[in-house]
């Protein structure tokens, strides 16, 4: 007896035949899954009503009130801030010139003082009482920041000086220093509060020829 030959795969069912990915094409799509309308719904805008335009509007006018407002207000604090500040200057100078004012006063009575003197009191005794006070007034002004400007023996500077004429030297080394004070000057460390009128020396080759 002749045995038939077992194929394994004749027991087995033959799956299913799978159709191409070009045969399903016409069968789904992206689309038909999910919606354009469900990802990116559309949002209905409304345009404003007359009302919320007039309230808006109210809301805005209310603003540009307070900014008005505001807006005086600083620039009377700022007027008034000038006006207290000019006012403080005012004051400071005033109290300013009432202590060097203070200052000077005892040099006034010592003038009074000389002015009061017996008329049989000698000139040179006058004279000295004059110098006195001369020297006390100076004290005074240096303690304010004024300086006398120096002048006899030094050379002459347009700057702090005057000349108001020129003498004549035989003497090379003594060209343009100065030799005689006319009018004394000041000045403090700023400026020059008055310039020296003075005497400058002149070298000329044929004096004394």
């Amino acid at each position: 007896m002749t045995r038939k030959h077992h194929d394994p795969s004749s027991g087995k069912k033959n799956p299913e035949r799978v159709a191409p990915l070009e045969d399903l094409s016409g069968e789904f799509s992206p689309e038909g899954i999910i919606s354009e309308d469900i990802l990116f719904p559309e949002e209905e805008v409304s345009s404003p009503t007359r009302q919320e335009l007039l309230d808006s509007l109210g809301t805005l006018e209310e603003e540009k009130k307070e900014m008005t407002n505001a807006l005086a207000l600083a620039r009377a604090d700022f007027f008034n801030y000038r006006k207290r500040v000019e006012r403080d200057r005012q004051r400071e100078r005033a109290m300013a010139g009432e202590e060097k004012t203070l200052d000077f006063l005892p040099v006034l009575d010592n003038l009074d003082r000389a002015l009061a003197v017996p008329a049989n009191v000698d000139a040179k005794s006058i004279l000295q009482g004059v110098s006195m006070v001369r020297r006390q007034f100076l004290s005074v002004i240096q303690e304010q920041g004024v300086d006398p400007i120096p002048t006899v023996g030094v050379p002459f500077s347009p700057e702090i000086h005057e000349a108001v004429a020129t003498v004549s030297s035989d003497d090379p080394s003594m060209n343009g220093i100065i030799v005689e004070e006319i009018l004394p000057g000041y000045r403090t460390q700023e400026r020059v509060l008055r310039p020296a009128k003075v005497k400058v020396a002149s070298f000329n080759v044929n004096t004394g020829n």
